[in-house]
């Protein structure tokens, strides 16, 4: 008896345990049969912010939706359209699961691309702004030179210019900015342009970068140089550019494209008279400093206690030039006396003693650069 009530009891407790055990794979692998799918975001977030552009969203669907790098996901933040966009972006979103449509805060230009930013999940954040467009391969080779140069934080390609049907335009003032007199032999070549190099070329009072639509942007650059700032209006993207590329290397890719279009609608503004040098002095004090505490201190001391002064006066003597002939003889002798390096350099150069004065700005700039002890600001790869 004893043996057979030993034997019975070993199995029932077998039968305890197989059940047990049965039961604990059962729910298991129910459990990770009914689990959710966690997918990684995709590589690049496409910002969308749209305002009344219905009639050019057609060209900018068809940019997006034609980029043969394919994993994207699309962050459309519509500022309350009246044109019939909302309606465009609803059937968008119903045949492409990649896109989002989002209402903006619509509080202006910059905290709409700014909430479409927030809402960013990528590595990778492409501002497409919805009346412009760009090449089927940009984003492709784009985020090819950020992944081969991971030191650059911004890819930045070749602008291509379109009139309001389309078709290609004139930009008169392009091709005299700051990014193309820098680059002069690399202009068509793919090469490495160091911080702070771009941000002090925003010294000029010129956007260095014409169009966001040439920039793919690390999204950590917005950890550390922060949002778009909406202070100055719709040229304040100017400002954002100046912090990023004082603190983060570009990569030119010359081979691909982005769209900037022309047309009487755009949120821009080019002129030159004194309330604009006003505003963009105004944007280049607030991104000095931003951006001061992480710069160098080579460059810092410089940049605050010299190089900015200089520039900003600089660009109000050029203004001047439209005086008469004794007023500028006036003024030149009352900043001499209180001191200023640009009267002291016009003289200089009036007597043959120094070429400062005559240099372009950008040719002054990368001088002053190298003074400092810094490498070539810009560097041919392949």
């Amino acid at each position: 008896m004893a043996v057979i009530s030993s034997f019975a009891t070993d199995s029932v407790k077998t039968r305890h345990i197989d059940f047990i055990e049965s039961t604990f794979k059962f729910n298991l692998n129910s459990s990770i049969e009914r689990a959710p799918t966690i997918s990684p975001p995709p590589p690049i977030s496409i910002c969308l912010p749209s305002l009344n552009t219905r009639r050019f969203l057609e060209d900018r669907r068809s940019s997006i939706q034609s980029q043969t790098f394919r994993d994207w996901e699309l962050i459309i933040v519509d500022d309350g359209s009246t044109d019939g966009s909302w309606d465009f972006f609803e059937q968008w979103q119903r045949d492409d699961d990649r896109v989002k449509l989002f209402n903006g805060p619509q509080k202006g230009l910059y905290p709409g691309w700014n909430d479409a930013i927030r809402r960013a999940t990528g590595e990778y954040v492409y501002i497409a702004t919805s009346d412009d467009t760009m090449a089927p391969d940009c984003l492709d080779k784009m985020v090819g030179a950020l992944k081969q140069y991971p030191k650059c934080d911004l890819a930045h390609c070749s602008l291509r210019v379109i009139g309001e049907d389309g078709g290609e335009a004139k930009c008169d003032w392009y091709p005299d900015g700051p990014f193309v007199k820098s680059s002069q032999e690399l202009l068509d070549c793919r090469h490495v342009r160091h911080a702070p190099f771009d941000g002090l070329l925003h010294l000029t009072g010129a956007s260095v970068y014409a169009s966001i639509t040439q920039l793919l942007i690390r999204r950590s650059v917005f950890d550390r140089v922060g949002m778009f700032e909406s202070t100055w209006g719709p040229m304040s993207d100017f400002n954002w550019n100046m912090r990023a590329s004082l603190l983060c290397s570009t990569i030119h890719v010359p081979d691909t494209w982005g769209g900037w279009r022309l047309h009487p609608n755009q949120a821009t503004a080019q002129t030159t008279n004194t309330d604009f040098y006003e505003t963009v002095q105004q944007m280049i004090d607030h991104a000095i400093a931003e951006t001061a505490p992480s710069l160098p201190s080579s460059i810092r001391k410089p940049l605050q206690e010299t190089w900015n002064g200089y520039f900003n006066e600089r660009r109000f003597w050029w203004l001047s030039e439209k005086h008469s002939k004794r007023d500028r003889l006036w003024k030149l002798l009352r900043r001499l006396a209180a001191g200023s390096p640009v009267a002291r350099d016009y003289v200089a150069w009036r007597l043959g003693f120094s070429e400062d004065f005559a240099l372009e700005p950008v040719d002054l700039l990368k001088k002053w650069y190298r003074q400092q002890g810094f490498h070539e600001p810009l560097q041919r790869v392949t």
